[in-house]
């Protein structure tokens, strides 16, 4: 019964089918077939596990991303940033990484950060003399930071699917976080050194710096209220997640000016739209994961693991082989609701710390949003940037195997992972 389970998600996937509908679609099919279970017992079930204060959060954050897209944080940031290292031949790559971090400290998606980042650095930085392929590569590589350094919308699902706290997975989420920004950076500065790009500089000015940070301020200010509230323990997860709302709906209107009332009923729109999006995926992924439960699918992973004598790395290597090659064609999203609850009882079983085993599946998604065919950062880099889907993927090539290198230290060194904890 269990391979017919997956084989009804994966045939309505590979039609093409949406991840959310296909996964209801091949629950309620299979429940039909089977009388696995009653279809008020899946109501109530469903209806419990959504029922979350943590999972507020989700669409607090959501809306504070695209509030911060429509209010021209990313030009401000990347604009300090540039000022601090523009002066150097190929320093506007490091400009771009770091203000790429800093984003996605504020908006905990990847495709919000890469769409805003891309429409401000793209242009500006082929004015300076950089490529528009390297630079949508770079573009699509420094968007994905925003589902790893916190806060993330992915790590807040990743707690309610496996009962972990919110602020340990953000708290763990930061030294992997600058790790992979610090990795981005080095290849992208090492690969604008080696040919030659950005050499049309400014020389570096005190008063430029002062300028474009009393800018930048504002924006800066959003991740330190946000996570200063959380690890102080003055704020939860999802009460920082309102309060960033409301900060940044100030800082747009009233201090920027690039918000309008206007501009808000489609605001709220995009991110209501979003939201159901996401919570319906995840309803989905819950009724999966009951099914899969109930027919014994995580128990048969458990048992052969146990057979083949995998230790705890071999089969985190296993796991990422195996994330890496779906993550080409399933989004990190259905990777994360579908994929990740199959693999706790085993993370469990081999005595894998929980918090360890989600940074690895995170970096496990960044990879899966920049790796053809499916990386939905390189869809929204190509749109932005007019070039072709072939360019992007061949500028964000170096920046993938950078982010590998990133996956395979964290695995072997869960130290890191869990330093802050």
């Amino acid at each position: 019964m269990s391979i017919l389970l997956v084989c009804l998600i994966l045939f309505l996937l590979v039609i093409g089918v949406p991840v959310g509908f296909a996964l209801w679609l091949s629950g309620l099919a299979f429940v039909l077939a089977t009388g696995a279970t009653s279809l008020t017992q899946v109501a109530q079930s469903i209806y419990s596990s959504l029922d979350s204060f943590v999972l507020l959060a989700v669409p607090f954050f959501i809306l504070a991303g695209n509030i911060m897209l429509r209010s021209g944080f990313a030009k401000h940031l990347f604009a300090f940033m540039q000022s601090l290292v523009g002066g150097v031949p190929g320093g506007a790559s490091i400009g771009a990484t770091g203000a790429s971090a800093i984003f996605g400290a504020m908006t905990g998606s990847s495709v919000a950060s890469a769409a805003a980042l891309g429409r401000t650095m793209i242009p500006t930085m082929e004015a300076l003399g950089y490529p528009r392929r390297y630079t949508a590569g770079l573009m699509a590589a420094g968007g994905t930071l925003g589902i790893l350094i916190p806060p993330s919308v992915a790590m807040v699902i990743f707690a309610e699917l496996s009962q972990q706290s919110v602020k340990s997975l953000f708290l763990a989420g930061v030294v992997p976080g600058l790790i992979s920004a610090t990795a981005i950076g080095i290849v992208a500065f090492t690969i604008a050194f080696r040919h030659g790009y950005g050499t049309r500089t400014e020389a570096f000015s005190p008063h430029a710096v002062w300028q474009t940070f009393v800018k930048a301020g504002p924006a800066l200010g959003m991740p330190a209220i946000v996570l200063g509230g959380i690890y102080l323990g003055y704020t939860t997860p999802t009460e920082a997640a309102a309060l960033s709302v409301v900060y940044g709906l100030f800082i747009g209107m009233f201090v920027y000016r690039s918000i309008g009332i206007s501009d808000l009923p489609q605001i709220f729109l995009d991110s209501a739209r979003g939201t159901g999006s996401i919570l319906f995926i995840l309803s989905g992924a819950l009724f999966i994961g009951m099914l899969a439960t109930l027919v014994g699918i995580p128990q048969s992973i458990v048992e052969l693991i146990t057979a083949y004598n995998l230790s705890p790395i071999g089969f985190l290597l296993l796991a990422n082989v195996m994330l890496i090659a779906l993550g080409c064609f399933l989004d990190g999203f259905t990777l994360l609701t579908v994929v990740a609850p199959l693999l706790l009882p085993t993370v469990a079983a081999l005595g894998i710390h929980p918090i360890h085993f989600a940074i690895v599946l995170v970096l496990n998604i960044e990879i899966a949003a920049v790796t053809p065919p499916i990386g939905l950062n390189l869809f929204v880099i190509t749109g932005i940037s007019g070039t072709s889907m072939k360019d992007v993927a061949i500028g964000v090539a170096p920046f993938v195997a950078a982010l590998v290198a990133v996956l395979l230290l964290l695995t072997f060194t869960p130290y890191l992972s869990l330093l802050l904890l």
